[in-house]
This record gives structure tokens, sequence and C-alpha cells, in this order.
């Protein structure tokens, strides 16, 4: 009988590769021998580089970011062109819009494929350092619109880039609150105030901050809404007094600031001091004509152009409103210009698409297997929604001017970079727990 010869002295391997298909055998070689090559450092770079998103991914969450950003540069343009506007002007408000979102993409794409919550929880007290040190920097430069809540970064050529650090505060709030309070453990010594102690001290010093020293009254909003919400989450009953304590004080300040709005509050607020501009606010939500000459002024407007547009409305860059009427046309007030061009149709694109992206990152919390996921996810669902409702609700007087912008649609690139990430975050989360349920 025939000896059979050891692997290493077998035909197939000194007659080489080419003769390898002649055997299921020879076959087995070849495979075995491609997979144990060394891989090509270049081609691994390339991976590594790669803008795909990892596997697992909500296709519906990109779809509408993709069409929201596209949507929102076309509507900055438009509102951008007036008689004394260029060629050049407008293609360098498209550039700036555009960068922009190129970096908030690439950012949103090596977070859904690299985020950890373990790296977080392990840097977030140097993460929330550095946020504090960001937003207390602001308040060196001077004011924007009676706002000090930038941070002003010169280029060569009279260029400059402007940073707001309260933007990427509302993704640091959602994280710190996940990875200090989901997932406590059933048993845990700590008393309550003991547990909520960092993130709520952490809070309430962004908040102040925002609030107190950059006079940003629509960033406070949306920061305290979002952190409040996600700490009624966590179902442990530890928290459960303090959430509970925490619901009662919030129906109270809605029972204010709906008193607020009501004949009796606003001659409350005409006897204190008709001159504040938060005072006008109030006033200008509840009757924009009255204060017309003052803070009713660009809501008028705002107004205006919506009734303006109809269905179908009159023309990209053919709004009126914009030109002195609408100063802001670019920012708080594009909505306006939306519906003034565009119509109701323009509008109802833009509120399929947010609903959709909102839908799905609720969608995505419930099916969270674990706490510190889906406080994340609705945390970022919330900093959609908040942005939303905050600035539709300002722009039609339904509520007072809070000075957010609409997130991918208004100009600015704070805004966008900081949705982006925490919509790549959002994406990791989905991406992993479809994976792992999978497996």
């Amino acid at each position: 009988m025939e000896r059979e010869k050891p692997l290493g002295e077998h035909p197939s391997v000194h007659r080489g590769v080419c003769s390898s298909a002649s055997s299921p055998f020879n076959f087995f070689l070849m495979v075995k021998f491609v997979r144990m090559r060394p891989r090509n450092p270049m081609t691994s770079k390339k991976q590594k580089l790669s803008l795909h998103m990892p596997k697992g991914f909500d296709l519906y969450i990109q779809i509408s970011v993709l069409v929201l950003a596209l949507f929102g540069t076309i509507m900055v343009v438009s509102a951008s062109m007036t008689i004394t506007s260029t060629s050049m002007d407008l293609l360098m408000i498209a550039i700036k819009q555009i960068v922009y979102i190129v970096i908030g993409y690439v950012g949103m794409v090596f977070l859904a494929k690299r985020f950890s919550f373990a790296f977080v929880r392990r840097h977030i007290f140097a993460i929330v350092i550095v946020t504090f040190v960001l937003l207390s920097v602001t308040l060196l430069f001077p004011a924007v619109n009676g706002a000090k809540a930038w941070i002003r970064i010169p280029f060569p050529g009279s260029l400059e880039m402007t940073i707001q650090p309260s933007e990427f505060a509302k993704v640091v709030g959602i994280l710190m609150f996940a990875v200090y309070l989901g997932d406590l453990p059933r048993n845990i010594a700590q008393k309550p105030q003991e547990i909520i102690a960092f993130p709520m001290y952490a809070m309430l010093g962004m908040f102040f901050l925002i609030m107190l020293f950059q006079s940003d009254l629509g960033t406070s909003v949306v920061f305290i809404g979002i952190c409040y919400f996600i700490f009624l989450l966590p179902s442990h009953k530890k928290l459960a007094f303090i959430q509970k304590a925490s619901l009662y004080l919030f129906g109270l300040a809605s029972l204010i600031v709906a008193f607020m709005m009501s004949d009796p509050g606003i001659a409350i607020l005409k006897s204190l001091d008709a001159g504040g501009y938060r005072i006008q606010r109030f006033l200008a939500a509840f009757n924009p004509f009255e204060v017309a000459q003052t803070g009713g002024y660009q809501i008028i407007g705002s107004l205006v152009g919506i009734v303006k547009g109809n269905w179908l409305g009159v023309g990209l860059g053919r709004s009126l409103q914009k030109y002195g009427y609408l100063p802001a046309a670019r920012t708080d007030f594009i909505l306006a210009i939306i519906a003034e061009e565009t119509g109701m149709v323009g509008f109802s694109l833009l509120l399929i698409f947010y609903v959709l992206l909102v839908y799905r990152l609720f969608r995505g919390a419930m099916r969270a297997t674990d706490e510190k996921s889906r406080m994340t996810l609705v945390g970022i669902a919330l900093y959609l929604l908040l942005h939303f409702i905050l600035n539709i609700g300002g722009v039609t007087a339904m509520i007072p001017l809070t000075g957010v912008p609409l997130l991918f649609i208004s100009q600015g690139g704070s805004s966008t970079m900081s949705i982006l990430f925490a919509l790549g975050i959002a994406q990791n989360i989905i991406s992993r727990q479809r994976t792992e349920s999978v497996q």
C-alpha cells in the first residue's frame, strides 16, 4: 500500500497554484493559501478610509439625512439670492455649507463604525471639562445678535470659521446621562442624590453658562429639555422618587408658561418691562401686530411669506420677504422662505423626512436591549424634535421665538456637524444591536 505523502511534499504544492483546481483537495489547498496570504497594507488603509456605513445601519435614517442636507443647501443658496448678490457670493455660500456637511458626514461615518460607550465612560469627566472650557472661551469673543455663543477662528485672506460649542454640549449631555444612569446595577449601594450628583451638577453648570453668560435662550431650552426627558427613562427604584418629583416640577413650569401666554400673563409682562427683548418675544407670540415695530417685525414678515407661498410657492430665489423683512432669512426664519418659494409642497417634503428620521430613532430606541442605548437614541430624537418644534413654533407665532436653527436646513456649521455626529452615534447603536440579534 502506498504511503501518503506529507502535506509539505504534496505534488500539488510543487506544481504550483495553476494546477490546484484539478482535485477537491488541491482546491482546498489553494483557498487555504489565499486566506493565509498577508493583507496588502494599502488595501487595508483604503478600507479604513472607506465612507461606507457599517453593516446593519438604518437606511431610512441615511436617506433622510442626505435628502434634508441637499434640500437645506439649496434653500440656503435660494434665500441668499438678491438683486445685489453675485454668482461668486452664492457659490461661496454653497461651498461653505457643503464643507460643513462633508465634515459632519465623515464624522458621522467614523462614529457609526468606531463609537464605544466604554470609551465615553472612561473619558466622560475629561469630555465634560473640555466642554466647560469651550463654553467659557466664547465669553472672550464679541457678541453676535446679543449672544456670546461663538468661537471665531481666523484664516488667511480675511476668512474665518465660527464654532458654537453649545451645539456640541447637547450631544455631551446625552452621553453623560446615558453612561451614568443607564444600566445601573439593581443592588447599587449609593444614595439617589449620589447617583445623580455628577450629571446633574454638570448639566446645571453647562445650562447656566449657556443661559446666563451667553444669553442663548433657545439653546439652553433645548439642552435642559433633552437632559430632563432622558433623565426620566431609567427604570431604577432609587431614581423613582426624584423622577416623580421632576414630573411635578415640569407640570408646574408648563402651567407658568401657559399663564404667561394668556391675557393676564401678558398684562403682567407689559407692566414688568416692555422694552426687554425676551418680553418682546412673548408679546410678539401673543399678538405680533401689537408690537409690529419692535418684537413682532420679523414674525409678521414670516407669516406674510408663509401665506404668499400657497400650495406651490412663488419659485426658488423669488422670495420678496428676504429683502429686509426677514433679516435672518438664511438661519432662524428659513422656514418662511421655504414656504414662500416652494409652498406647502416644499414644506410637506421637509416634514415627511423629518418625521421619518425621528420615527426611525424612536423605533430603534424601543428595540434597544440596554438602557444606555435607549437613552442615547431618545436623546438624539429629542434633539431633532425640539429644534423642529421650537423653530416652526417661533416663526408661526405659536410660541415665543427662541432663535434655534432648523437642523439640516438653516445655515450654520456647528448645528449641522453636531447633529450629524449624533446620528453617527445612533447608527452605531442600531447597527450593533441588529448585528448582535442576527448572531
